[in-house]
């Protein structure tokens, strides 16, 4: 599994497919914190969102290196068809890290916040960035490697999945019976709501009932993609 995990970094960053997406989020990073003294959980709601949709370009692009016939090759190889896409999800994690890991700490770095970090809020803010990563390499999953959607209109697809759940809570303000049909999207705000709320994180019993249900979602997402996949790849 590391052979074919370190295989697919290299060809990846061999692809050079990786520059405009870490260039856009370094970018975006840089920009975010171009003043000082700015709020610390809202900032870093902000680099949490362009995270997510940098993780699903990265995963989308990772997700389609290779031709039907070389990934038919590499089933054998890895030892099986949900082998290689673990795999290839570990590979997608092994770029998330770094970039989440900078826009955790090139503000503290920099002294950008206007606030002193806490526990709570570190506890927060790597509990963000992770979240919204992993959204979007479900997502980029989703629309790349599964059959969730025709190939022709996978990329269309899945920035329509990202803008929709971006604006789930504004669409469900305006007409509430959509949360009827919103539900199969990333919970994004329930982890928005939290760094927008100012600086001091109050956990309290709808935080972990809002917590229990993002990680629920991610579960039956991956359990999802994985079903997808095999489905495909009969």
């Amino acid at each position: 599994m590391s052979t074919f995990v370190r295989y697919q970094l290299i060809s990846f960053i061999r692809s050079l497919k990786f520059i405009p997406p870490v260039i856009v989020y370094l970018t975006w990073v840089f920009i975010l914190y171009a003043y000082k003294n700015v709020p610390i959980l809202s900032s870093y709601g902000a680099s949490s969102i362009a995270l997510y949709m940098i993780m699903t370009w990265i995963a989308m692009a990772i997700f389609t290196m290779e031709e039907d016939s070389e990934k038919h090759i590499l089933f054998t190889h890895v030892g099986g068809k949900q082998k290689y896409l673990i795999g290839k999800w570990f590979a997608v994690l092994a770029f998330m890290i770094p970039l989440a890991f900078f826009a955790i700490f090139y503000p503290i770095l920099a002294g950008s916040f206007k606030g002193s970090m806490t526990v709570s809020l570190y506890a927060m803010t790597f509990y963000s960035h992770i979240i919204f990563g992993m959204f979007g390499i479900l997502i980029g999953t989703l629309f790349s490697a599964t059959t969730f959607a025709m190939k022709k209109y996978s990329w269309l697809s899945a920035v329509f999945f990202l803008v929709v759940s971006l604006a789930s809570k504004s669409l469900i303000e305006a007409v509430s019976l959509l949360k009827w049909g919103l539900w199969v999207f990333p919970p994004v705000f329930e982890v928005i709501d939290y760094m927008s709320a100012g600086d001091q994180l109050i956990a309290n019993q709808v935080f972990w009932f809002d917590t229990l249900h993002v990680l629920l979602y991610l579960i039956i997402g991956i359990m999802m993609a994985i079903l997808l996949f095999l489905k495909k790849e009969q």
